[in-house]
């Protein structure tokens, strides 16, 4: 849905905005591999802190400062590597057929795989199920795109950029405005739902939380953009620079996980704190939703 949505806008839009992001395969394989452990590790991305701050986790602004200074650090580091594909970065540009064409047959192609999975339930009845969620942020990633090329902006929702341009003296001011709404959005979700919830962390997850946020924050600067900025916008773009990014994401957090998991069943019966910080995150995810 956003990928026909964005290709409806370049096609009607009158307002000039990106229609590719770099195809750099070594910022992307790092920035993207990078940022997955460091979700994995904060058990959140970026605009979920951001979330989960809303719907009353204090803690993530712990998190939001780690990844404040990961951005800015990541730009003392310049990856190697060239840049390929210069004006084909897309997958309609490398077939060389109309974006619309090629956004429509991807819809379809979806369409038909989600009617032939059996639909899942929420775990919670305050929930959106996926299908609903799914089609909701379709429709929400177009709008910020709608409303980003009306004022100029030029890219759709994303978090990747926002703290890097106040440091640089040039702020991203609809970025900016983006990522502050989140907060009261959240929480005015969250409480009506039923799942606001005012806490706070245990020592360990304070800790994780600041790794896992400097090194989203680091990841997305190499990599060209966050997990929001690449799997919703840059996919929908029918970028392949995205969906290296997202594959590399995927891997970074499986590996992660993988290793936390062993770690885990070594260090729980032995480490309470670890114990503690396992179950607050647990909860947490269960009570405000893992983004």
């Amino acid at each position: 849905m956003t990928a026909v949505g964005l290709a409806l806008l370049d096609v009607l839009g009158p307002w000039q905005m990106s229609t590719s992001l770099a195809l750099r395969p070594v910022a992307n394989l790092v920035g993207g591999l990078t940022f997955g452990i460091g979700m994995a590790i904060a058990a959140s991305c970026v605009s979920g802190l951001f979330y989960k701050l809303g719907a009353g986790m204090t803690g993530a602004l712990v998190g939001l400062a780690g990844w404040g200074v990961g951005e800015i650090a990541a730009d003392l580091v310049s990856l190697p590597g060239p840049r390929l594909l210069e004006g084909r970065e897309t997958l309609a540009t490398l077939l060389g057929l109309p974006r619309l064409a090629v956004a429509s047959a991807l819809a379809v192609v979806v369409a038909v795989v989600l009617s032939r999975t059996r639909r899942q339930a929420a775990a919670h009845s305050w929930q959106w199920t996926w299908p609903v969620a799914g089609v909701a942020l379709g429709l929400g990633a177009t709008l910020s795109w709608l409303t980003a090329g009306a004022t100029g902006a030029g890219f759709g929702a994303s978090t990747s950029g926002a703290v890097a341009s106040i440091a640089d003296g040039s702020p991203s001011w609809w970025r900016i405005a983006f990522l502050i709404a989140l907060v009261p959005g959240a929480m005015l979700a969250a409480r009506t739902a039923g799942g606001w919830w005012l806490r706070g962390e245990v020592g360990v997850r304070y800790a994780q939380l600041a790794a896992g946020g400097a090194l989203m924050g680091a990841g997305a600067r190499w990599a060209g953009g966050c997990n929001l900025g690449h799997a919703l916008s840059g996919v929908g773009q029918l970028n392949l620079s995205s969906l290296l990014v997202v594959a590399s994401m995927i891997g970074g957090i499986a590996v992660t996980r993988s290793v936390q998991l062993r770690l885990g069943s070594r260090s729980a019966q032995h480490d309470p704190a670890y114990r503690s910080a396992s179950e607050s995150s647990s909860v947490d995810d269960e009570r405000a939703g893992e983004h």
